[in-house]
């Protein structure tokens, strides 16, 4: 940790990114996997994904002007209601934050004047030809993604009004990254992740899921992956069997906001047309749950590590673990 700083660096890992071709998504490939995740999402602090909106908010004797969580309208029994969600898009953007640390994978969004603290060959893919592990799963310029993240939609009664520390863009007006983000040789540390910590109370008020709410049947959806890139899906959702830790999304993460905890509670592989014509069965196999999973879900970790940099990985279990949420995030400017 950078002394009260809430956050800290995994390193790149010393090799390049291995670049090769997608396979595409036109059809299911008989020798690859598709289907879908069924999961459980646990909120161990507040999460807020803003809606892009403020209106006021009563709470007690008082209104006040908030930042709104983002929310849809869900048909239930017949009636069309609004729904307070963590949006598939706010998932994809972690989990890919997290497959891109812990594999050797571009770092694709980058001002010109960062480029030169990049290690060498680390820069954004930029051929369907030649593609990153975390391009080739989570999608690049031409290329769609293998992988899709449903909006997680919250039970009634999960809003809560907070008030939280203001938030300041890092190293605004700077000229380059902060010395924070530097080694010795004035290189970029690594990618900047923020702990878990209990939220800070502050002056700006947000709407947020609250703690303790529970969401079940979260689905993630996936399209012609091996075994090892399955592998490292599960991995960067904190659910492999030596690494596991809970996960950040939204925002206010500096704060302590956004910290969830998943637990895989089946798996639902779809047939190939291939393998449709060679055995007769049509659509599903039949979910993999209880230690069947749990089996599977060893057998993927363990291909994985052939795509994974374990230092990395470990840095960031470190950096992601439970235990930070008996501290409590800073509540000043840093």
């Amino acid at each position: 940790m950078n002394g009260e700083k809430p956050y800290d660096f995994v390193g790149f890992p010393n090799k390049p990114p291995v670049r090769q071709e997608g396979v595409g998504q036109d059809r299911l490939q008989s020798e690859l996997l598709s289907g879908t995740l069924i999961l459980r999402i646990e909120t161990l602090t507040p999460v807020h994904v803003g809606s892009g909106y403020s209106d006021f908010v009563k709470a007690g004797n008082q209104d006040h002007l908030a930042a709104l969580q983002a929310s849809k309208r869900v048909r239930e029994d017949n009636t069309v209601r609004r729904r307070y969600v963590i949006p598939g898009s706010s998932f994809k953007g972690a989990v890919r934050s997290i497959v891109e640390a812990i594999t050797p994978s571009c770092v694709r969004v980058v001002q010109r004047k960062y480029r030169p603290y990049l290690p060498q060959g680390y820069g954004s893919c930029i051929s369907v030809d030649h593609l990153c592990i975390a391009c080739r799963l989570f999608g690049a310029q031409d290329y769609q993604a293998h992988i899709s993240f449903e909006d997680a939609v919250a039970p009634k009664g999960s809003l809560v009004l907070l008030g939280v520390p203001l938030l300041w863009t890092p190293a605004r007006g700077g000229r380059g990254l902060p010395k924070s983000y530097l080694n010795n040789r004035d290189n970029a540390k690594g990618r900047k992740f923020y702990p878990h910590a209990d939220y800070a109370k502050g002056a700006d008020p947000r709407t947020c899921i609250k703690t303790g709410a529970h969401i079940e049947n979260w689905r993630v959806h996936f399209l012609n992956l091996t075994e090892a890139e399955l592998g490292v899906l599960l991995t960067a959702l904190g659910l492999h069997p030596k690494y596991q830790f809970p996960i950040k999304v939204g925002g206010g993460k500096p704060v302590g906001l956004g910290s969830i905890k998943l637990s895989l509670d089946a798996m639902q592989l779809i047939h190939s047309e291939d393998a449709i014509r060679q055995t007769g069965r049509l659509g599903q196999s039949q979910p993999l749950q209880g230690n069947a999973l749990q089996e599977y879900v060893h057998q993927l970790t363990a291909q994985a590590q052939s795509l994974l940099h374990e230092k990395s990985l470990q840095e960031l279990a470190d950096i992601l673990t439970e235990k930070g949420l008996q501290n409590t995030a800073p509540a000043g400017p840093y």
